[in-house]
């Protein structure tokens, strides 16, 4: 009896190293929660902002947006956009119990935007700022050609705090891009995280 105990408790112990080691195999590959589209536009992000007076707000698949318009396009009463700036946000799994940094968030960062340019290299600048609560932000800015006609100037603006990645991403046409970055950067020195 106490053999078959003994056997039994040694199993369990060799089962929970190994699911540890999964674990934290797991955690140091990818900490970050990985959702999709419904389950990430559904998330709740606690967090404020100064929104300047031309642009409005939306709901996007990826969080919250706003957005500058620009022309009237058809009768369903849409209108073409000059700027766009969303807010999403990544968490730490709750398995992952190590702590984590604003580094470990931009190397998952550009892991994840690499995978939408799997025909060339994610080519891409790297600037790092500072911002007035949250210290050390790392902006990611890149170019993208929707397709031979329209291109994209995106900028992603970076922090980290308690297990929590928000990032501020702005999109605009490049001819549109530096006319309202300065507006775009007060509202990522307005941003704060509620949590």
């Amino acid at each position: 009896m106490i053999k078959k105990i003994l056997i039994v408790g040694l199993i369990a112990a060799i089962y929970s190293c190994s699911s540890t080691k999964r674990v934290e195999k797991r955690c140091k590959d990818n900490p970050f929660e990985e959702l999709d589209s419904l389950q990430r536009a559904n998330q709740k992000l606690n967090y404020t902002i100064l929104k300047p007076k031309d642009w409005k707000k939306g709901k996007t698949s990826n969080g919250d947006s706003y957005f500058l318009e620009d022309k009237y396009i058809d009768s369903l009463n849409y209108y073409s956009r000059k700027a766009h700036v969303y807010i999403g946000l990544n968490k730490i799994r709750k398995e992952c119990s190590q702590s984590f940094s604003i580094d470990d968030y931009l190397h998952y960062f550009v892991n994840y935007r690499s995978k939408w340019f799997p025909k060339d290299k994610f080519k891409y600048l790297l600037l790092k700022g500072k911002h007035k609560i949250y210290g050390d932000m790392y902006i990611v800015k890149y170019s993208e050609k929707i397709n031979t006609k329209v291109s994209y100037t995106r900028s992603f603006f970076l922090f980290f705090k308690d297990n929590k990645g928000y990032n501020i991403q702005y999109v605009a046409k490049p001819k549109y891009y530096d006319t309202y970055l300065p507006e775009v950067e007060k509202m990522v020195n307005s941003f704060r995280m509620l949590d």
